[in-house]
């Protein structure tokens, strides 16, 4: 009998106070570098995770400090953002987003982002798989997961099922 096992990865990040910017620690290997000997050492980032944008990118200068060849399809995207509208060329890159959490051959646009972060994790990555956002006890804590649950997580369903009944006297 064959039985079906997904693998699934992910990961949460607990900030022990309430923040308004998700951002996290990540190791990325730049497999499009020109230099070999930077393919096979994690170079640690900051990033950003921005359910608005609908990409993932990096700063120039990671990708200079990198080596990072650009992408041979000649296929310049138009980005609009804050800035306006860009044009932004893209590269690969194997982001580690956690221990044992790997996405492999990420295609990463690079552009000057207007944040202190060294890359922007976008709906590119984050839709692919399940996210959430949580602020218990006046402390942000978001977590993510690769690929999605069959289960929808539903707020709405958790409150009535946690809510009182009503007493007979009212």
């Amino acid at each position: 009998m064959l039985i079906n096992k997904i693998e699934r990865r992910g990961f949460i990040k607990v900030y022990g106070k309430s923040v308004n910017k998700l951002t996290t620690d990540i190791d990325i290997f730049p497999v499009a570098s020109i230099d070999k000997e930077l393919r096979i050492k994690p170079y640690r980032i900051t990033a950003l995770w921005d359910t608005g944008a609908t990409i993932s990118a990096i700063k120039p200068h990671i990708m200079n400090q990198l080596k990072l060849q650009m992408s041979r399809t000649q296929s310049t995207k138009k980005i609009a953002g804050i800035g306006g509208l860009v044009k932004a060329d893209f590269t690969f890159i194997n982001a580690q987003l956690s221990h044992n959490f790997f996405i492999e051959y990420c295609p990463v646009y690079v552009l000057d982002l207007p944040c202190t972060a060294d890359m922007i994790v976008g709906m590119d990555i984050i839709g692919m798989g399940d996210f959430a956002i949580c602020n218990t006890d006046n402390e942000t804590s978001f977590t993510f997961a690769i690929p999605p649950f069959p289960n929808r997580l539903d707020f709405a369903d958790k409150i009535e099922k946690d809510a009182p009944l009503p007493s007979a006297g009212s």
